[in-house]
């Protein structure tokens, strides 16, 4: 049985956000820890990237899309050795930040060096790539969103893959459930960090359930859709529900739906 294979490096953070202040230049760090008994050496790399609607992230070459901070943001080194048990410093660094009107962002990659292998005949080497996503933020943005849409649903339930030691069972067909879909727009110009809850409310206006929105992220301008299940223990009748984001605004936004349970 082969054994797991792990990245040697651990990168931290994955997510730095640089705010300009109106300051000419501006700098931040992310680290590289080499937790293995033996040299590592890695790469760092740069693209654009974006979020599906789904949250799904879509990487581009670098300077492909207008949201990358383009020459404006450098990183340094673009190649470095971490020793044993020790930890390095990936600097970053903005340049002009005074001038600049509007967020951007670009997405480092930590990569690192497949090291040579003594091993005769077929064998696989795993190349381990991590990315740093990092942030410049002006200030003045406008920060603001709403719920464009709520929805019910109906999709498809995935099974877990069985183990060897789970009997296999006979498929009976495609199995559904039914969702809130929750899409919220980020109308501002800054990147934001969203939660919030449904409140399932009957006709009185009694609270039957309550069920959270975990955190999730949307880029300035973007959509994001999330996806909620249905609690499985409400009575059949008819329903109000009431999705409720946070963004960090001085309010929280809302939308609604109506929901009938059989």
């Amino acid at each position: 049985m082969a054994a797991p294979v792990h990245a040697q490096l651990l990168v931290d953070p994955l997510e730095v956000t640089l705010p300009t202040a109106g300051n000419e230049r501006v700098t931040g760090s992310f680290s590289l820890v080499n937790t293995s008994d033996v040299p590592v050496q890695a790469t760092i790399t740069r693209q654009d990237w974006d979020r599906a609607e789904n949250g799904d992230n879509r990487f581009l070459p670098a300077n492909s899309t207008g949201t990358s901070c383009g020459a404006a943001l450098t990183v340094t080194p673009l190649s470095v050795r971490v020793e044993p048990r020790s930890s390095r410093l990936v600097r970053l660094s903005v340049q002009g930040a005074a001038a600049l009107q509007k967020e951007c962002w670009d997405i480092f990659f930590v990569e690192e060096v497949p090291q040579r292998t003594g091993v005769r005949g077929n064998s696989l080497q795993y190349i381990f790539r991590t990315g740093v996503k990092v942030y410049v933020v002006p200030p003045g943005l406008k920060r603001d969103g709403g719920v464009e849409d709520m929805a019910v649903e109906v999709v498809r339930i995935i099974p877990e893959k069985a183990s060897s030691s789970t009997p296999t069972l006979i498929s009976v067909g495609p199995k559904t459930k039914r969702q809130i879909s929750v899409r919220f727009r980020n109308t501002g110009g800054e990147h934001l960090i969203s939660k919030g809850h449904l409140e399932f409310r009957r006709l009185d206006n009694s609270v039957a359930a309550r069920v959270a929105i975990p955190e999730f992220p949307t880029l300035p301008g973007a959509t994001r859709k999330v996806m909620i299940d249905i609690p499985g223990d409400l009575s059949a009748g008819d329903y109000l529900v009431l999705a409720l984001i946070d963004f960090g605004g001085a309010e929280l936004v809302a939308g609604q739906i109506d929901l009938q349970v059989r």
